[in-house]
């Protein structure tokens, strides 16, 4: 089999088929891997996920146990999301830099020898044919070109992913029309292990511990900021949240815009699409990559039905397509809704945000409820069914 794309997904996709005995090549176009935070909050049912290769434990060493969310409006604190009671075996939101997750994952590999991975390799073409892909390669520092063949072809090759464009894979997508600029920053806050948002008249502020002494802080903004002045991010943040960050080292600063995507399908004969090959949703909430590990989960027991009971692909592959398309269905919905809930701006929305929060969702029963809801223990995933046991519908 072969798998494009070493990111998280990719690289977790590759350790379950690995783990189950598959021959796996795993292509990546980079030749070293994004030294970048980027994504950085692990829910619980993906630790779970990541428990089938034992590296649970070790991921949850290298991170941040986050089990309390402060909630700040124009009128001060509004109330607290706590985690400690979640209904699971790790009862917290794990904050662990993207990095640090591919590096584990990566180094994970060398436990199956079946598996390899192949860096500074450039997937140009494919040949989607009855029982095989046929699959074109370049080498990015040679300029080589090569070909191989494979049972199935799975993309986890992102947002922008080349194996859609290459097969001419139709996919909608959404322009929110909402910027932000986030930076991590060495940590003197004082906040510790707690998530805290600040919702303004102004924009919204968040800010999430990372390990190793460093913060997250991520400023809504009225347009990109692609050439953010020195000191933008910290003075948006002074604003609306009072901390000041003058003098804090700087890391990794990036803006991005909110934007939706879905394929029209989630497999196209041989070929698979996982994780942000197949869909995009606002990263509000964390729930993007989290979605993507329970695609990988869910299409390792896929591909191990249609690999060796000789089942047809496109009945199992059409069954992925609808199960993880209904997960991130329910998965965008909620990073939408808590977007548009927290980027509402002007005085009169942060007077009707900070009394909904205050009266609402943020006092029994709903306070009871919105951890199992953000930790997304009740996006459903149906993990079993692809082994012919009984749905499971909650991740």
């Amino acid at each position: 089999m072969a798998v494009v794309g070493a990111g998280p997904v990719g690289l977790l996709l590759a350790n379950l088929l690995g783990d189950q005995g598959f021959r796996v090549l795993v292509f990546e176009q980079r030749t070293d891997p994004v030294a970048s935070s980027m994504a950085i909050g692990v829910m619980p049912p993906s630790l779970k996920i990541l428990r089938n290769i034992g590296l649970d434990r070790e991921l949850i060493a290298h991170g941040v146990r986050v089990r309390l969310a402060v909630v700040h409006g124009g009128c001060g604190l509004l109330g607290r999301i706590t985690f400690d009671h979640l209904p699971c075996d790790n009862p917290f939101i794990l904050s662990v830099p993207q990095a640090e997750t591919v590096r584990l994952l990566e180094g994970k590999l060398s436990k199956f020898p079946s598996v390899r991975l192949q860096r500074g390799t450039e997937v140009i073409g494919v040949t989607n044919e009855k029982h095989r892909v046929g699959v074109c390669l370049r080498d990015t520092v040679t300029g080589n070109e090569s070909s191989v063949w494979a049972r199935y072809l799975v993309a986890c090759d992102g947002h922008k992913s080349s194996i859609r464009k290459l097969t001419g894979m139709v996919a909608s997508e959404k322009d929110y029309g909402l910027s932000f600029l986030m930076a991590d920053f060495d940590d003197h806050s004082g906040l510790a292990s707690e998530a805290h948002l600040f919702f303004s008249a102004c924009g919204s502020v968040e800010s999430f511990p990372l390990p190793g002494g460093r913060r997250r802080w991520i400023a809504q903004t009225d347009r990109l900021a692609k050439e953010a002045p020195d000191g933008f991010l910290e003075q948006l943040v002074r604003e609306r949240s009072g901390y000041d960050l003058t003098g804090s080292p700087k890391h990794f600063q990036s803006p991005f815009r909110m934007k939706r995507l879905l394929n029209h399908r989630f497999f196209d004969g041989r070929i698979v699409f996982c994780g942000d090959a197949a869909h995009v949703m606002s990263p509000i909430g964390g729930q993007g990559m989290n979605t993507g590990f329970a695609d990988a989960e869910y299409l390792a027991g896929a591909l191990a039905v249609v690999g060796r009971s000789g089942e047809s692909a496109d009945r199992v592959f059409a069954e992925y397509d609808r199960c993880r398309r209904r997960a991130f269905c329910v998965a965008s919905a909620r990073a939408a809704r808590g977007m548009w809930l927290g980027t509402r701006t002007g005085r009169l929305a942060t007077r009707v945000r900070d009394a909904v929060l205050r009266h609402v969702l943020l006092r029994p029963p709903l306070n009871k409820i919105l951890p199992a809801y953000y930790a997304m223990l009740t996006v459903p995933n149906y993990l079993s069914h692809v082994s012919g046991t009984p749905v499971n519908d909650s991740a």
